[in-house]
């Protein structure tokens, strides 16, 4: 029986901007959440579809859609409050689980919770499966292979605009909402040939962008996880994100605070807790307009055991819904063409290889640059 592809949280806005990308690449998902009368009407704009009803709160109904080897897309987060449920039901199942996440403390859980399970029971899980960071494997990954073993670190930032700030009413209900979930948990990265872990923001690096010095802010993504697996004489990976222009700075001392607070006692369960009461998402984002303001803009450098540059790789292109919307759609006909390369959880370069990961960020917006 061939594998169904499941979008769940359909009617958000990242998941109504996956099924619309599937459909024009040709694949029929069936549209999955807990509103039959938005899925019936979105069904029908996009030329008939199938639908499903299942509930984030009901692990069981998710489970109830799933078949072994089907392909769950997840989209409804923030994922450190709503994205277990998903996961979950596909590691039981053993299907192919991909998701739209950008939070670094539920792709640590992927990696190192859900991930050895799903080997076990022969699922394949993707998280973090678009601008956040697909983009940031893929120069990394082309960077690394063009340095040799003599890359000892690889740095990546994430750029929007060519280094603009990326405001309130250029995210979705869903980014803001994750971001700030993402400040109180602290962030896991590889460091010295370890996993070590920090808070996040705490540290600034600058990058030379259309002639422009544009800061970004140190976090935690998909890279730590995957790229040591990959490439293992990688000893440091650092990564940034670079949205916030000269606000940057300000939010490196904000993070340092948070350093200093989230050792006493019983604070990161508060704010978490109190993070949990924030409004859900009701499905609002940038509209095309404001979407095709923005141009992603992910570098990668790699370094040598002296700290001597050795290469620049560079992916320009299609803004991050954009990107985002089209490579889960790519992902998803990939797998069900039987192009997954590994099972348990895995990133983009063990689960596609580098050239059909290259191939695919293509395909799907942004030009590949390299930089003297």
């Amino acid at each position: 029986m061939k594998s169904k592809i499941i979008v769940f949280g359909a009617t958000g806005y990242t998941g109504h901007l996956v099924a619309e990308a599937m459909v024009n690449r040709g694949l029929k998902p069936v549209l999955c959440g807990r509103n039959r009368q938005k899925l019936e009407r979105l069904a029908e704009k996009l030329g008939g579809l199938g639908v499903a009803v299942a509930d984030v709160n009901d692990p069981a109904s998710i489970g109830a859609v799933l078949e072994p080897n089907d392909i769950l897309i997840s989209t409804v987060g923030p994922f450190a409050k709503y994205g277990k449920a998903a996961i979950t039901a596909a590691v039981e199942k053993g299907a192919v689980y991909i998701d739209s996440t950008g939070e670094p403390s539920f792709i640590q859980q992927v990696f190192e919770v859900y991930g050895p399970t799903a080997q076990a029971t022969g699922a394949t899980l993707i998280t973090a499966c678009g601008y956040d960071y697909i983009p940031g494997n893929c120069a990394a990954g082309l960077a690394i292979e063009a340095s040799g073993t003599m890359a000892r670190r690889v740095d990546v930032g994430y750029f929007s605009k060519s280094g603009g700030r990326v405001g309130p009413l250029d995210m979705s209900q869903g980014t803001q909402a994750s971001l700030l979930m993402a400040m109180v948990a602290p962030i896991t990265v590889w460091t010295k040939g370890a996993y070590k872990q920090v808070t996040g923001g705490t540290t600034v690096r600058t990058f030379q962008l259309d002639n422009l010095t544009s800061p970004g802010l140190s976090m935690s993504c998909t890279e730590h996880f995957s790229l040591p697996r990959v490439y293992p004489h990688l000893r440091d990976i650092r990564t940034y994100l670079g949205w916030f222009g000269k606000k940057t700075y300000m939010m490196k001392y904000g993070a340092m605070m948070q350093s200093i607070t989230g050792k006493i006692p019983g604070y990161l369960s508060l704010m978490s807790w109190l993070l949990s009461f924030l409004p859900e998402s009701k499905g609002k984002g940038p509209n095309l307009e404001q979407r095709q303001r923005h141009t992603t803009h992910v570098i990668a450098e790699t370094f040598d055991e002296n700290g001597n540059k050795l290469n620049r790789t560079d992916l320009v292109g299609a803004d991050g819904y954009t990107f985002t919307a089209e490579f889960i759609a790519w992902a998803a006909d990939q797998s069900s063409k039987g192009g997954l390369l590994k099972k348990g959880a895995v990133g983009p370069i063990e689960a596609f290889g580098l050239d059909a990961l290259r191939r695919g960020c293509e395909q799907c917006g942004l030009t590949v640059i390299s930089v003297p």
